[in-house]
């Protein structure tokens, strides 16, 4: 079961990331990141979850204190969790990027690059559920900052992903 504080921290960053979304013309923006290496990232980041690897992708993942063993531990367990949505995804196809910055709950802003994919799943069918992954540049290079799945619930799916 995910753990009700970290589903709140998702929601408020998620909440705060779309009003602030306007004025990304004069904040950080992904399009200064190399585009190859974020992709790269990102993508092996899908292919460790595909493999069942959770524990190598979280290696890719900016952590608080990435020596805490305790922390990565809860950060794979909430990773797991997430497939309780979705399923754990069993291939991917990028379908559609963006470039914009990622909002820190402490303030800090940086620039981010968001990668989505669509792919079939444990529990459904090719384009019911999409994976969103947001890399930033970081100290020691590129990481991925935050990891979610998205589900079509209802209506027409969006160009990019047909």
């Amino acid at each position: 079961m995910l753990d009700s504080q970290f589903m709140r921290h998702v929601f408020w960053t998620w909440l705060a990331m779309v009003p602030m979304s306007i004025g990304c013309g004069v904040l950080p923006n992904g399009s200064s990141m190399d585009h190859a290496q974020a992709q790269r990232l990102s993508d092996a980041y899908m292919a460790n979850l595909i493999a069942d690897r959770v524990d190598l992708a979280v290696d890719k993942m900016e952590l608080t204190n990435p020596q805490d063993a305790q922390g990565r531990a809860k950060t794979e367990e909430l990773i797991r969790g997430l497939f309780s949505y979705c399923g754990r995804p069993l291939e991917s196809e990028l379908r559609h990027e963006e470039t914009g910055f990622f909002l820190y709950a402490d303030g800090r802003k940086a620039p981010m690059r968001a990668f989505f994919y669509s792919g079939k799943t444990t529990q459904f069918s090719k384009g019911v559920c999409f994976f969103a992954v947001r890399v930033v540049p970081g100290q020691g290079g590129m990481r991925v900052v935050n990891f979610g799945p998205l589900k079509l619930i209802s209506g027409q799916l969006p160009e990019w992903a047909r």
